[in-house]
């Protein structure tokens, strides 16, 4: 069997409505830089185009990884939103964006 070369995510892009505005959302609420449309920071690139938002109703999210279980709570607080699941080696907050795109802040416990 060939070993395949390492491979990581890089970036991912959202569809919204209003590019600029959802972009700006994220830059305030995640404290990343914004440059036309995009949102990043060392290690997490979002890009924003116009379309119509991912539906959160059948759990298509993405997930940015926290160091502790307290940095999940800080994070749920500053949201303003619970603890969406507290597992045996899973900890993390969900998120709706203005727009309805799902996105949580996760503990992996392992």
């Amino acid at each position: 069997m060939t070993t395949l070369p390492a491979i990581w995510l890089d970036h991912i892009n959202l569809p919204a409505r209003d590019p600029e505005r959802l972009c700006a959302w994220y830059a305030t609420k995640l404290g990343l830089r914004a440059q036309d449309n995009i949102a990043y920071a060392p290690g997490i690139t979002i890009a924003f185009s116009r379309g119509e938002p991912l539906p959160a109703g059948n759990l298509l999210h993405f997930g940015l990884r926290a160091e502790s279980r307290s940095a999940v709570e800080t994070w749920a607080q500053h949201f303003g939103v619970g603890i969406a699941f507290d597992e045996a080696a899973y900890f993390s907050a969900r998120i709706t964006d203005p727009e309805g795109n799902l996105f949580e802040i996760y503990w992996d416990k392992r």
